[in-house]
């Protein structure tokens, strides 16, 4: 069977989620090609050849962006059978069914994918119409039914040949150059079930672990293709701690000048602190943490598992160790008013860190997609609307109508400036202006006053992380 996986965005980097399915179906026996939308463009023959069509849509704006080229895909090839496959694929099956796509796909999704390719060959029929009077094979959502496949399955090491080199993807930026970067994964899945987050419906604190052989075979690989940093993509890389330290120590003994960073929640970052400077010594340039807010009631109505004070501590903690904390934030909720926003922006300075924070974690709006543990609590649902399909998004408005405005200049201010390529601090300062503005406050003689980074702060070259 030909199969065409496709991807169009993977937060500036090698799409992991194509490169794995891929090495399911060739080991199967398929005829597998990839694309990435996000760095190539449309191979308009290899649609029309193919039989069955992937679309990976692993986050909220790869499924929007996966809805135009679902729509492309059709009209280039009408009878291939389209199948969306990812994390928000199982969270909008109902919206994706029909005319958009013939299956779906989420949790863990190779077997199912590779048990829908031999079905479809099985079925001797043309591909879109092969399962519209069967049962699906288990893992593919169809019109007739079907849920979603969590189980435990055998991991291949990810095809990468088959994906755009690593020069045309983001870069770490350190003080003394660029560096090339590779994206891996030690788990997937998350022992956690914050209410915001959209692995807590699909996976339902439920953890995979990769084993470490597959994840030491494909950093190897990444190596030999020039990578000289890698990124661990877990939604929590302490999840595993003893599993994910045996890799980055193993890595280090094997690569001693790779570094890497990994995403590590505050509540890990205080319980496991006593490995934060083994974590340094094998490599770590920094660690990304979901802080989201600096007010309790907040961080409640999330279920972070942390407090303000916690963030504080883990601060302190990451900073010990010689790891500059990149926090991440959702600063527009229906909970947080405008004092709270400059409460954050003072947080930031009064902390250092200013050069830490992407300008863009400024403007983030809390989504709400179809399924999130949100839906239906008493904090939410005073505020909730209708869900929207087009946006695949529950509307809702905030009770002060200033922070709605304000969250839409931010997100202007910001992204005017990162096409300008303007310093973070100057664009921290603009936004510190308008937000006082927005809360009839005198501008500022000064942005608030930042205590200067004890430690110099790497970054990748690509800062959106929604």
């Amino acid at each position: 069977m030909n199969v065409l996986l496709l991807s169009t965005y993977e937060l500036g980097h090698q799409p992991l989620a194509v490169a794995r399915p891929a090495a399911h179906l060739l080991a199967a026996g398929h005829r597998v090609r990839c694309q990435d939308l996000a760095v190539e463009r449309l191979d308009e023959a290899r649609v029309r050849e193919a039989t069955l069509i992937g679309i990976s849509v692993p986050m909220h704006t790869a499924t929007r962006l996966g809805v135009r080229l679902a729509e492309r895909v059709r009209a280039l090839n009408p009878d291939a059978h389209v199948c969306f496959y990812g994390l928000y694929a199982a969270l909008h099956a109902d919206v994706l069914l029909g005319p958009l796509a013939d299956s779906v796909v989420g949790g863990e999704f190779e077997a199912p994918l590779v048990a829908l390719a031999a079905g479809l060959d099985a079925a001797g029929r043309a591909p879109r119409a092969a399962l519209r009077d069967a049962a699906p094979p288990e893992g593919v959502l169809t019109a007739r039914g079907g849920r979603v496949y969590l189980g435990r399955q055998a991991f291949l090491v990810p095809r990468r040949d088959l994906l755009p080199p690593l020069g045309r993807y983001a870069r770490l930026q350190m003080a003394s150059g660029q560096k090339l970067v590779g994206y891996v994964e030690a788990s997937r899945g998350c022992a956690h079930q914050c209410r915001h987050c959209p692995i807590t419906p699909v996976y339902g604190g439920r953890l995979r672990i990769v084993p470490a052989d597959v994840v030491l075979a494909d950093v190897r690989q990444l190596v030999a293709r020039g990578a000289e940093h890698i990124t661990f993509g877990d939604p929590d890389f302490f999840n595993g701690v003893r599993h994910s330290l045996c890799i980055v120590e193993a890595l280090h003994a094997e690569f001693p000048a790779l570094t890497f960073d990994a995403t590590i929640k505050v509540e890990h970052l205080l319980e496991h602190r006593a490995y934060l400077p083994a974590l340094r010594a094998a490599g770590c340039l920094f660690v990304v943490s979901a802080v989201e807010a600096v007010q309790d009631d907040v961080l409640m109505h999330f279920r972070k598992g942390h407090t303000a004070a916690d963030v504080e501590v883990a601060l302190g903690l990451a900073a010990a160790a010689g790891i500059p904390l990149r926090p991440t934030f959702v600063p527009f909720t229906p909970w947080t008013s405008l004092a709270d926003y400059l409460d954050l922006l003072d947080f930031v300075a009064r902390h250092g860190l200013v050069r830490h924070v992407d300008p863009v974690q400024f403007a983030i709006r809390l989504l709400v997609p179809r399924g999130s543990a949100l839906v239906g609590t008493p904090a939410m649902t005073p505020h909730l609307g209708p869900f929207d399909a087009a946006t695949f998004s529950y509307r809702w408005t905030h009770p002060d109508p200033r922070m709605d405005a304000l969250q839409v200049a931010v997100a202007a201010l910001v992204e005017e400036a990162a096409r300008a390529g303007e310093d973070a601090a100057a664009t921290f300062a603009r936004i510190h202006a308008l937000a006082r503005a927005a809360a009839g406050r005198p501008p500022a003689a000064s942005p608030p006053p930042e205590r200067a980074p004890a430690m110099a702060v790497p970054r990748l070259t690509e800062p959106w992380f929604c």
